[in-house]
């Protein structure tokens, strides 16, 4: 997609390019747009970023007690015991690069940074045993749907683009 001219992209454009991506979530016909006050909008979406980086398990009152996680996890439960079991190791930072919602659903792109903070042999995680001091970084676009209280039903998108393959850090 090419856009021209001074403006930014239509809100629906941005929506519809991610959907062309490879993104499985559906966008209603009637969405509104977001106002202060929509169940997850920024302010909102930043306060899960934030207990996300700070390994927080708040950040779980932010899903639906069923919902779709990516890597085929269903339900919150699941998605705890996912991060539990992955936080021993690993610690991932969530930068907010672009931000859209309405009351239906969300979108967002975000750059992760992933460290080894102990050594790892999640081998279907991560392809390979991880050694402390790994550092990988990755951009992800995110499609949330979310349900009738506003908490996020479902989580998808199209698989990451690599930024920096995994190495070991310098600092």
């Amino acid at each position: 997609m090419a856009f021209s001219g001074p403006s930014k992209p239509a809100r629906r454009t941005l929506l519809a390019g991610a959907a062309l991506l490879g993104a499985t979530a559906t966008i209603p016909f009637g969405a509104r747009a977001a106002r202060p006050g929509t169940p997850l909008d920024r302010a909102a979406y930043q306060r899960y970023l934030a207990l996300m980086n700070a390994a927080d398990p708040r950040f779980l009152d932010f899903y639906a007690d069923d919902v779709r996680f990516v890597m085929n996890i269903r339900g919150r439960d699941n998605v705890a015991k996912f991060y539990a079991a992955q936080r021993p190791y690993i610690q991932e930072t969530l930068e907010l690069l672009f931000f859209c919602s309405d009351a239906s659903g969300a979108a967002a792109q975000v750059i992760s940074e992933v460290r080894c903070i102990a050594d790892h042999d999640d081998r279907v995680l991560f392809g390979r045993p991880l050694k402390k001091g790994e550092v990988q970084r990755i951009r992800g676009c995110l499609l949330y749907v979310l349900d009738d209280h506003g908490r996020i039903a479902e989580i998808s998108g199209p698989p990451p683009e690599v930024l920096e393959p995994w190495h070991m850090a310098t600092s």
